[in-house]
């Protein structure tokens, strides 16, 4: 299996900061760390943050238009007249219906309720349930969750003599509803504090508004563990009062009075847990979504307002099946999109995934495209086809705003709506493929190739010997997590891997010990088992974790819970993916017969940098510097530079843009281009601001090139004690000694005369079969040997290698010919100039730039 590259971005606060709101709130530097990583600097905020008291709630009527609405609302109960409750059918539309539907319950005024059908009518407000509604002698319509983009149907309703009111928190277009009220927290001059708020949250802000203000002190209750529900399934974040909402839920679904939710737990599994986020979210939440995925939302509906121990344990039994249902629907239609993907190479070109069939069902489509994003880190458009029309849903990256994207082809669609990271749209069949080619126009003026490399965001580094029960405690009082509020993520580095095992099914997952320097943890790694067979105990890691208490037979021990590795330094690094490209561009002359030595005072006027940690320095020195060019000739040295460029500190505008051979032609603000093998005299070095020679060249030639071509340019040279010994070992890795030589020909010769094949497969296939640590430079250079020496014929077409060994009478002095001379010349010529450089640079100054 390949293991996906992912960036690290970690965020590092300023420490008199870090200081100043621990010593405030007595505690420890890193929870003030997260803290102010989540931009609560104070000690005022981060108590109300910390507490999330109910007390803490706004006041509803600050949202525009909301006095309007509790007028009209009365004044329709006052008036006897009937009022519909109109929602969506996903798990924030049912729990606002539900809510609505007790909030009347409880002052005794009967209302009727609307929830679309997901196939047949699909989101919204739609003519024919405004129709029903007003035969039914409807009067007031209520939306929730829904209404905001719904200009016709609300003009339709109005014709009809139907009285709106929209409540919805979805983004606004440029045109609004004529209703009698809208209260959306994200409409212009709406004065809100806090505009990130679900339906079912505006749902309850328009309860309180409705019920007396000593009374919602104790009434709340009957909503607030539905309005958890739906704020955590909604994924908005869970900051400001949505945080308010789910910790208290949370803590008051444990003993909640509703006998659908508790239901619910029992089937769940979660009944006498303490409950979290992630159970809502991939426990509760996905079976009351079910119901309106594959059948009828109503039964959601049901569940939340049943007052009945029998009716509710059948309806949270009846969504179990529906959600296992859902489950296996979801599966075969993820296989028939990744089938499409995989067959397309269109799809391997574009940045955005539109990917389309017949027959898929509307009601899973939205998680088989967050399934795709998963896999694949590219915005993904899924779309089912119904004879000529298409339904979909879109789900995005954090660098593509897909609301504002799709706003730019609305005129394709008949009905969209969403956010900057979720969308719903229908089209015309026959419109998709234009649909395909815009929307992937304007990623491509949008989206960057390092866009769409997936990031981690982590709360900063932190070691081992910091870790005990006393922060985990600490830690806990940050939840629950969530967007905006994610579950602290840090980064160790420097670590040792060891008792590496794949546990699970077909060895998923990966258990195994981590430690640095005296501290050691066990660790657990969801979906990370291809590492057992990658990295060896040998190896130094970095990894991304969040510390976890782990209890098992009574026994509670701190564990860390990986959410991903990097192999920093590979006990095995001349086989990495790298070592290809590095090696095909490795090109290394004889150069005995020019041979002069080093112009000393030229290379006496660059500083030169002795330190240990040249990663380090880089991303923090070049942090500070921009139109920078780092030269670097070292396959260890590219590995671990490139490893430590994957984790980057948040906010830093430098970007790094790796080479072989050559740089471009341009080099824009802020860029930092790693050149590696680098052919000196095709480099334009005027455009560089800085020169960074990153490690040994392997040539005098090279380094009287580098010498005269940036005499006038800020230029720096970085070197570690014993570096020499890293270019040497590369050198042997490349120049075939006499006994290897044989070695190869005895090989070539019983089990590859006359046969073509690759040179990449032919070193594969030796390193595999014979336990030869060879390369293709290495093959080919020994291939020249014996083609030189007349033993051997190579033809070479379309890459392919076809080897016919010749016949030969006499024993062959392999030390004669010309080509293993000029390897071994390179080598020694080496050997000499590193002891030359050695002299210079010790002598030489360890400044750094001018």
């Amino acid at each position: 299996m390949t293991i996906q590259k992912r960036n690290w971005i970690y965020t590092n606060q300023d420490e008199n900061k870090v200081k100043l709101l621990a010593d405030a709130l007595d505690i420890k530097k890193t929870t003030a760390q997260l803290l102010l990583n989540r931009g609560i600097s104070k000690d005022t905020s981060a108590r109300k943050f910390l507490d999330a008291t109910l007390e803490d709630l706004y006041d509803p009527f600050l949202l525009k238009n909301m006095d309007e609405g509790v007028e009209c609302i009365k004044n329709t109960i006052k008036e006897n007249q009937s009022i519909w409750i109109y929602g969506d059918y996903d798990v924030d539309g049912v729990s606002s219906v539900s809510i609505m539907l007790k909030y009347f319950k409880s002052i005794n005024y009967p209302v009727n309720y609307y929830i679309p059908d997901r196939m047949e009518e699909g989101y919204g407000l739609n003519k024919n349930a405004i129709k029903k509604i007003t035969e039914d002698g409807g009067n007031l319509i209520i939306t929730v969750d829904c209404g905001i983009t719904s200009i016709e149907e609300v003009d339709y309703a109005n014709d009809l003599g139907i009285t709106m009111i929209i409540t919805d928190h979805h983004h606004c277009q440029e045109e609004l509803p004529k209703a009698r009220a809208i209260i959306n927290p994200k409409q212009e001059d709406c004065n809100y504090p806090f505009d990130m708020i679900c339906g079912c949250g505006l749902a309850l802000k328009l309860i309180q508004a409705l019920t007396p203000e000593e009374k919602f002190k104790t009434s709340v209750y009957d909503y607030l563990d539905i309005v958890a529900i739906a704020t955590v399934a909604d994924i908005v974040p869970l900051v400001d009062e949505n945080r308010i909402f789910v910790k208290n839920g949370l803590e008051y679904m444990m003993e909640t009075n509703n006998i659908g939710i508790d239901a619910l737990l029992d089937v769940c599994n979660l009944k006498g847990k303490k409950l979290n986020a992630g159970h809502i979210g991939f426990g509760i939440a996905p079976r009351i979504n079910a119901a309106g995925r594959i059948s009828s939302a109503d039964l959601g509906v049901k569940l939340l307002t049943t007052e009945n121990n029998d009716e509710a344990k059948k309806l949270a039994k009846l969504l179990n099946e529906e959600n296992q249902n859902r489950q296996e629907i979801e599966m075969e239609i993820l296989k028939e999109a990744i089938a499409k993907i995989e067959l397309d190479p269109r799809y391997k070109e574009e940045k955005i995934l539109v990917v389309y069939g017949e027959n898929w069902h509307h009601g899973v489509i939205g998680i088989v495209a967050s399934r795709i994003v998963e896999k694949y880190y590219k915005p993904t458009i899924v779309l089912a086809i119904d004879d000529t029309m298409a339904k979909g849903s879109a789900r995005s990256i954090p660098k593509f705003n897909l609301f504002e994207a799709m706003s730019s082809c609305k005129i394709m669609f008949q009905k969209f709506g969403g956010h900057e990271q979720a969308a719903g749209l229908s089209l015309g069949a026959d419109n998709i493929e234009a649909f395909r080619k815009k929307i992937n126009s304007i990623a491509d003026k949008v989206l960057t190739e390092d866009d769409l490399v997936p990031q981690i965001a982590c709360d900063g580094k932190l070691s081992l010997e910091e870790i005990d029960s006393d922060l985990l405690y600490e830690l806990q009082n940050l939840e629950p997590h969530g967007l905006g509020n994610m579950s602290p993520k840090f980064i160790g580095l420097k670590l040792m891997p060891g008792n590496l095992k794949p546990v699970g099914n077909e060895g998923k997952h990966l258990k195994m010990t981590i430690q640095e320097r005296k501290k050691t943890f066990d660790t657990i790694g969801f979906n990370l088992g291809q590492y057992a067979n990658s990295m060896t105990n040998n190896d130094e890691v970095g990894i991304v974790f969040s510390p976890e208490f782990n209890e098992f037979n009574g026994t509670k021990k701190i564990q860390l819970n990986i959410k991903d590795i990097k192999i920093m330094k590979h006990n095995d690094m001349l086989r990495n993916s790298l070592a290809k490209d590095y090696y095909n561009t490795l090109d290394l002359q004889d150069d005995s017969e020019e041979l002069c030595p080093i112009d000393s005072e030229k290379f006496k006027k660059i500083p030169v940098v002795c330190i240990e940690n040249k990663e380090d320095y880089i991303v923090k020195e070049l942090k500070l510097q921009n139109k920078s060019i780092i030269l670097i000739n070292n396959l260890f040295n590219v590995y671990n530079l490139l490893k430590a460029l994957e984790i980057q500190e948040k906010h830093s505008n430098t970007y790094f843009k790796s080479f072989f051979k050559e740089g471009p032609t341009l080099c824009l603000d802020q860029e930092v281009h790693i050149v590696i093998n680098p052919n000196i005299d095709k480099i334009k070095f005027k455009l560089y601001n800085n020169i960074i020679l990153y490690d040994m060249f392997f040539t005098r030639r090279d380094y009287n090139s580098f010498l005269d071509a940036n005499n006038d340019v800020n230029s720096l040279i970085l070197y570690s004690s014993g570096e020499e010994n890293l270019n040497e070992k590369i050198l042997k890795t490349i120049i075939p000694t006499r006994k290897l030589l044989v070695v190869l020909y005895k090989i070539l010769k019983v089990n590859y005369h006359k046969k073509s094949t690759s040179l990449e497969d032919l070193v594969d296939s030796i390193n595999k079969d014979f336990k030869i640590n060879t390369n293709g430079k290495l093959l080919k250079s020994a291939i020249s040997i014996f083609e030189e020496a007349n033993i051997m014929k190579c033809t070479v077409e379309d890459n392919s290698y076809l080897l016919e060994i010749l016949p030969t009478k006499e024993k062959v002095d392999i030390e004669c010919v010309n080509t293993y001379k000029k390897c071994m010349n390179i080598y020694h010529q080496f050997t000499n100039l590193k002891k030359e450089l050695v002299s210079y640079i010790r002598g030489g100054n360890n400044d750094g730039f001018n």
